[in-house]
């Protein structure tokens, strides 16, 4: 089988909610609006299918297999709804979120109206039988109140607000919502309410916050478990191939391993000279510091390591650095360089770096801070103009800045805990840019956890999420702390070499990410079309 991402609907207008402006953008600040393609992306290549981008339906002829994801920001207009009547009449399948009222020819005999949700800190949850409340969608998310009149469609399970103490699963508030039905099913056809495709991604990216939820899942899994519980809800009803069809990415084993180091402050080698000896290779993202001419030079030297960029993210002036080295300590609290991402700051950077020698196939964040949605545009600018950019690994803990935030206030600025990933989904995914019509960023993007101890590591690779064939876990350990005391007394060299036992004990294939992300395209391109 094949799966169709189409646009959503609707995107080609001005959105009518609340937008936040820069660089000549205008970015939906709520209920996900045109991230939902992306997310339905990302579901079906989390669960190890290819998707495949559609922008027109007129061409395709769908096998009775086939599955169409398609989201409605707003009604569909005549055409297109001629064209998915086409395809299911045809025998393909869709799968629907977004507006209920878009779909309500595709239900008939039931009466739909669309609604936003009734307490405003309230999040969704699906309420399936025989299961605990699954989390489907951030607060102050849109539903639908559906009403089945006939006996033309079906439902299976309940929308339900989860409020009060909500980050308490066992004591938050659950309240079952009248006639809003989890799924309504017609034939080749089902509408998933609560729009959890566009949640998904906004959960990926960071444009919603995982952290009043994170107890309701495995904190290090959560979105891989989300990915599973909605591949099985489809595959229960029939619209997704079971799990043992779904082989995901050519090449790429159960599970990968990608070492990074970030190198800014050191010029330890210690970790470097450990892989080397035991024939591994590592990601090491070089920063624009004082070291950057002797890691340039010790990489080109090592070809079998990756040389990557450090992009930053931290506001530091020349006087600062000169008192920051002299007193070892910061001179001040770090601010966010916004200047370094937005309005082609990241592009001067990653023009740097190419010209200094220092690989830019993957660029990798330095710095505390992670400005939305600027990051996003920037890195989709990046894409576009270096063709050598596959990717990269900036979804890890940290201080995630919104619609212009300059600090962390617990709203538009939030603060990911040590060692939670903040972004737990252990596959690369791909960046929507929700300015620009929720295109799909042309690279890729990882999560990744930070100076992880031998036991954490054991404790990832033991963990198996049903229903996902594949996993790439990035391991970042900075030289720095090599033999510096910051995380373990004496340094952490000694907890390194022991995580690479482990990974040859259980023979896991280490890769850098470049080859991963290589590995990862070729698997697309046979079903790229045009995106």
């Amino acid at each position: 089988m094949t799966t169709f991402v189409l646009p959503e609907s609707g995107s080609e207008q001005p959105f009518a909610g609340r937008s936040y402006g820069f660089d000549g953008v205008e970015w939906p600040m709520d209920v996900g609006a045109t991230l939902a393609p992306a997310g339905a992306w990302n579901l079906s290549w989390r669960l190890g299918l290819v998707p495949r981008l559609v922008g027109e339906l007129a061409a395709l002829d769908p096998a009775s297999t086939d599955v169409l994801f398609a989201a409605s920001g707003g009604a569909l207009t005549a055409e297109r709804e001629r064209l998915l009547m086409r395809w299911v009449e045809r025998g393909g399948r869709i799968v629907a979120s977004g507006s209920a009222e878009a779909w309500s020819r595709f239900l008939p005999g039931a009466v739909v109206e669309d609604q936003m949700t009734p307490r405003a800190y309230a999040g969704l949850a699906y309420l399936m039988p025989g299961r605990a409340p699954e989390l489907i969608a951030p607060a102050s998310w849109r539903l639908a109140s559906i009403q089945i009149a006939g006996g033309m469609c079906r439902t299976a399970g309940s929308l339900a607000l989860v409020h009060g103490e909500r980050q308490t699963p066992e004591r938050a508030l659950i309240t079952p919502l009248p006639q809003a039905p989890a799924l309504v099913l017609s034939g080749r056809f089902v509408y998933l309410n609560g729009n959890p495709f566009a949640a998904l991604q906004a959960w990926l990216q960071g444009q919603e916050d995982l952290s009043p939820w994170l107890a309701y899942r495995h904190r290090l899994f959560w979105l891989d478990e989300l990915a599973s519980f909605l591949g099985g809800v489809l595959e229960a009803e029939g619209f997704l191939p079971r799990a043992g069809e779904r082989l995901g990415i050519p090449g790429l084993g159960k599970t990968t391993v990608v070492l990074r180091h970030d190198l800014d402050s050191s010029r330890d080698t210690a970790y470097l000279d450990e892989e080397s000896a035991r024939g591994m290779s590592a990601v090491h993202a070089v920063l624009r510091d004082r070291n950057t001419k002797f890691w340039t030079r010790t990489l080109a030297r090592n070809p079998t390591h990756e040389s990557a960029f450090h992009y930053n993210t931290i506001a530091s002036t020349w006087v600062q650095r000169k008192i920051e080295a002299l007193r070892r300590r910061p001179s001040q609290p770090y601010r966010p360089a916004w200047s370094e991402i937005a309005q082609g700051g990241l592009s001067r950077q990653v023009r740097w770096a190419r010209s200094r020698g220092i690989g830019i196939q993957t660029l990798h964040r330095h710095g505390a801070f992670l400005m939305y949605p600027e990051w996003v545009d920037a890195l989709d600018r990046v894409f576009e103009e270096e063709p050598a950019a596959r990717g990269g690994s900036s979804l890890f803990r940290a201080q995630v800045l919104r619609w212009g935030a300059d600090r962390a206030d617990g709203a538009s600025g939030t603060v990911g805990e040590f060692p939670d990933a903040q972004f737990p989904f252990w596959l690369p995914l791909r960046l929507a840019n929700a300015g620009r019509g929720g295109r799909l960023l042309r690279g890729f993007e990882t999560a990744s956890l930070m100076e992880s101890e031998p036991e954490l590591v054991a404790q990832l690779l033991d963990h198996h999420v049903p229903g996902l064939p594949q996993r790439v876990f990035v391991l970042n350990y900075h030289p720095a702390h090599a033999h510096g005391a910051a995380f373990v007394p004496g340094g952490s060299i000694a907890e390194f070499r022991r995580v690479l036992d482990l990974l040859e004990a259980r023979q896991v294939p280490v890769e850098t990410l470049t080859s991963v992300l290589a590995r990862a395209q070729r698997a697309l391109e046979p079903a790229a079309g045009p995106a």
